[in-house]
């Protein structure tokens, strides 16, 4: 399905574009979901079986005619939907979130933010759980096996650069919310 939504969202913003197209798209762009040509056109046929997108036969000379989406008011319609539902949080992935604001501009300002409070959440409640980690993990150890120390050592440097990472993410999140809440207009 998210492939699916992906493909209403690219089309929205880029009516009259083909399959390949969609793919180069994809491909070159966000990088957040990638999928192939044999992915791609059966997700469009299922578009088009629904009623969310149609297309317009274009001829090539010498070759299979190329179809050129446009997206349906249903698709529209399922599209806005899928942008207001809450990104699925995974512990360490932030393209969820990334792939879903690639589609901002089709969203309110409030959607927008929703989706930015929500990641914000979601990365400083992540923190807090990996400051903790280390000191878990070493609970579990089989300490005849294992020195804790050594574990305790080198865990901590792979701590150290996931907690630098979310918190260098978290201050870039919060200053573009700050960003988008003051100078964002719907």
């Amino acid at each position: 399905m998210e492939l699916e939504c992906v493909l209403l969202g690219l089309i929205s913003m880029r009516p009259g574009v083909t399959g390949y197209e969609l793919n180069r798209i994809m491909r070159e762009s966000t990088g957040y979901l990638v999928a192939s040509l044999s992915h791609i056109y059966p997700a469009l046929r299922r578009l088009h079986d629904r009623g969310l997108v149609t297309y317009s036969d274009v001829p090539i000379k010498n070759r299979l005619a190329k179809k050129m989406y446009s997206i349906t008011p249903a698709g529209e319609a399922l599209l806005r939907e899928w942008l207001a539902q809450p990104v699925e949080a995974r512990e360490l992935d932030v393209r969820p979130f990334l792939l879903k604001m690639a589609f901002s501009p089709l969203m309110d300002k409030a959607s927008i933010l929703a989706h930015m409070d929500r990641e914000i959440a979601r990365l400083e409640h992540y923190h807090l759980e990996v400051e903790r980690g280390i000191d878990v993990e070493i609970d579990y150890l089989d300490k005849t096996n294992v020195d804790p120390a050594r574990a305790g050592l080198l865990w901590s440097g792979l701590n150290r650069i996931s907690v630098r990472a979310d918190v260098e993410r978290l201050g870039w999140l919060k200053e573009w919310r700050a960003e988008l809440a003051r100078d964002l207009v719907d």
